[in-house]
């Protein structure tokens, strides 16, 4: 038995649970061995309550630290953008407290992310967008304007959807205006399609004018969140690809705003927005 420590952070409302395991024997032990309910620190009611718990250990190469982070109902996920900027809040504000301009290099499933701390605005290099099936994955075979498309037919829903890849998947689509739609019905069923072998992130977006667009989430293995940061860069790359957007968009989401900047395929996608702590606190582990 062994209290953990734990903080709890949020980006644009999405919230996770970080654990910081750097330099922690005991922890690294619990840890590796799977000895954490993930559901239950997740859950709302008996836990602490959360979309997704990070764990933070130390890199394996030269870089600042790792992240490990899994949705809520337990699976791992190979990367998550609000996710990121809570971490990088957190290391920044436990590395030397101040709000000066830093940088991270933090390695994540999806690869190494490099973060830019800037008087309380953190921006990270999400990676170039995944635009080849195999890689996303998709089962899709169709293509419209480099993107992985299909016109889908779910519970008088049709739609065409699109596919773009930010180190998890994610389906899109754009519709007049996504406050008619069920989250609830929808989300779940094209999280599962059999497009997907790994389940996929939807959006339902809304293109307000070519700088703004407004989006819903079901996020996988979390369901209906305030936001996604992979997600918000997924949106814009497919946007610009179709011509409804500039290079620099605000990805309006029920969380809040993010600012996504892309244009060329051969640069990756960077996101710009804010992460707070909410509270600190002990978690009984038995």
């Amino acid at each position: 038995m062994k209290n953990i420590i734990f903080e709890k952070y949020q980006g644009n409302g999405n919230d996770f649970i970080i654990i910081d395991s750097r330099d922690n024997k005991i922890l690294n032990k619990f840890n590796s061995n799977y000895f954490f309910d993930i559901k239950k620190l997740c859950d709302r009611q008996f836990g602490i309550g959360a979309d997704g718990v990070i764990f933070i250990n130390e890199p394996d190469g030269n870089n600042f630290a790792k992240m490990i982070i899994y949705n809520s109902d337990g699976t791992e996920a190979q990367m998550c953008g609000n996710g990121i900027r809570c971490l990088v809040e957190y290391i920044h504000k436990f590395n030397n407290g101040t709000s000066d301009s830093s940088e991270y290099r933090i390695e994540t499933k999806a690869g190494l992310k490099i973060a830019k701390y800037n008087d309380g605005e953190i921006t990270v290099k999400m990676g170039k967008p995944i635009l080849e099936t195999n890689q996303i994955p998709t089962t899709i075979k169709s293509k419209h304007n480099e993107l992985p498309s299909y016109l889908f037919h779910e519970s008088n829903f049709e739609e065409q959807g699109y596919v773009v890849g930010m180190g998890n998947p994610h389906l899109v689509f754009f519709i007049k205006d996504i406050n008619k739609i069920s989250l609830s019905l929808l989300g779940p069923i094209f999280e599962n399609n059999k497009f997907f072998p790994e389940k996929t992130n939807v959006h339902f977006s809304q293109i307000i004018d070519k700088d703004n667009i407004k989006v819903r989430v079901w996020e996988r293995g979390a369901g209906p969140t305030l936001a996604c940061g992979t997600g918000a860069c997924a949106v814009h790359v497919a946007a610009f690809k179709l011509g409804l957007c500039n290079s620099e968009t605000t990805i309006n989401l029920p969380g809040g705003n993010l600012k996504i900047n892309w244009s060329k395929s051969q640069e990756e996608v960077l996101m710009t927005g804010y992460a707070k702590k909410v509270f600190s606190g002990m978690y009984f582990l038995k």
